[in-house]
């Protein structure tokens, strides 16, 4: 169980948050990844704004700042 845990614990998640976390980060990078690929092949296939660059580098922005905003709460919890 602790192989479960242990990883999750130290990032201040549950299981499942860090499972809807990482399915979540996965599902938009393999979007993003399809669309370049296909853009790749077929020039005139247009990106999507929402999986570009720089959509793509904001979202991860966004989900680091999450995760460290969960570390930040849980070290708060402790040391009350």
């Amino acid at each position: 169980m602790k192989l479960f845990t242990e990883h999750t614990q130290q990032q201040g998640v549950s299981y499942m948050e860090h499972l809807v976390f990482a399915v979540g980060i996965a599902v938009r990078l393999f979007s993003s990844a399809i669309i370049f690929i296909l853009h790749g092949i077929f020039p005139f296939v247009d990106i999507r704004k929402d999986l570009d660059l720089e959509a793509t580098r904001n979202y991860l922005d966004e989900q680091n700042e999450w995760i460290e905003g969960m570390k930040e709460n849980k070290s708060a919890a402790i040391s009350i």
